[in-house]
């Protein structure tokens, strides 16, 4: 059994999708096998807009395509045994399009800002002071047009930055010890507004103060709120659970998704 020309109308443009929903009846009663849905006209929702930059890009000339009912996925073509990774994968979602790409493509290209220190407390099981480390890290893709956007946004931080706006940074504390692998380090003296020093050998909630006060850092507020920059973790929380070597980024924007689209298929391609 099929049920084919669905219609639904985007809150962008109006847009008509094929949906082919197959059907098993058994002792007269139906049950769903599979569902296939596939944009056969409309405009610019954000799905077509990137298949429609694909295009143009000839992304199609290096990548095959495979539509499911969740998503759209893109292979190299030809690709030989043990090569069957999705480079791309494209997911429409009700207000955002997301997009999976391989972590080893994706994290280069990625600002990666890590925040770190030690401290000594108190711990009931053990006589003295132990040694505790707290840190978080945190990662933008940094929209190139914006560029200019978050380099006035962090003009506090180019002692670290220097005009960069990929690459790992140290974020430490004005007592923090300095990893002798990164050249890179800002010392961060905000820190004293919690007055850590008359904490650290008496308050056994000293890590979840650090903690609070990493995640509500005043640059990451910055950069969170912000239109320079995608938030992006490195975390399970943005692995796609049906490929986990990618990373997935979500976008609601055309402007966005036009220059993300254009930055790494791009790259996708030349290296392939």
């Amino acid at each position: 059994m099929n049920l084919s020309q669905g219609f639904w109308k985007n809150s962008m443009s109006k847009i008509i999708y094929d949906v082919i929903q197959r059907f098993e009846v058994e002792n007269g009663v139906p049950r769903l096998v599979s569902t296939n849905i596939q944009v056969i006209e409309g405009g610019e929702d954000l799905l077509s807009l990137a298949i429609s930059l694909l295009t143009k890009l000839g992304f199609y000339d290096k990548f095959e395509e495979k539509r499911t009912s969740q998503y759209i996925g893109y292979r190299v073509n030809n690709a030989g045994k043990g090569a069957k990774r999705y480079q791309l994968v494209l997911s429409q979602r009700k207000e955002e399009l997301c997009i999976s790409i391989p972590q080893e493509i994706l994290e280069p290209y990625l600002l990666k800002l890590n925040f770190s220190t030690y401290f000594f407390t108190k711990i009931p099981e053990i006589k003295n002071p132990a040694k505790m480390s707290c840190a978080i890290s945190t990662n933008y893709w940094i929209i190139p047009s914006k560029k200019n956007v978050f380099i006035k946004l962090t003009k506090e931080y180019q002692q670290i930055f220097q005009g960069q706006y990929f690459g790992e940074f140290e974020m430490l504390l004005d007592h923090g010890i300095i990893n002798s692998e990164h050249q890179d380090f800002y010392i961060d003296n905000k820190i004293s507004n919690f007055k850590l020093e008359k904490i650290n050998n008496n308050d056994i909630n000293s890590f979840d103060k650090l903690q609070e006060y990493f995640n509500n850092h005043p640059l990451l507020k910055d950069l969170d709120t912000s239109k320079c920059c995608l938030k992006i973790g490195l975390k399970d929380e943005s692995k796609d659970k049906l490929f986990p070597y990618t990373l997935q980024v979500c976008i609601n924007s055309t402007e966005v998704l036009e220059e993300f689209i254009h930055h790494f298929a791009k790259i996708l391609m030349e290296k392939n």
